[in-house]
């Protein structure tokens, strides 16, 4: 077998593995490992569950940016932003037959 003809598994085209040590308690350890997965993907899972719900607290606080704004809802923010872009798009067409 060549080098350019080797089989390469999905998991490792699709992300690069990091390898860290995590210190926790061991109770967590057991009981994370009763659940039967590998201990890594016990982790990624909790990784990436805490990660989308920080994304969600960010995407929150931003509430307070648009209530400043003097806008009501995000999707009334969305609708200025198109109302405003229509209207640079007349004005530019306008500008364009003079």
């Amino acid at each position: 077998m060549t080098p350019s003809s080797k089989v390469i598994p999905d998991y490792i085209t699709l992300m690069a593995v990091v390898k860290k040590t995590v210190s926790i308690p061991e109770e967590l350890y057991r009981e994370a490992v009763r659940e039967g997965k590998s201990f890594s993907k016990v982790v990624g899972e909790a990784l990436r569950e805490y990660l989308k719900s920080k994304r969600k607290e960010r995407l929150k606080s931003l509430w307070g940016t648009l209530k400043d704004l003097g806008i009501k809802e995000g999707t009334e923010f969305v609708n200025e932003l198109r109302s405003e872009q229509l209207k640079a798009q007349e004005d530019r067409e306008r500008w364009q037959d003079t």
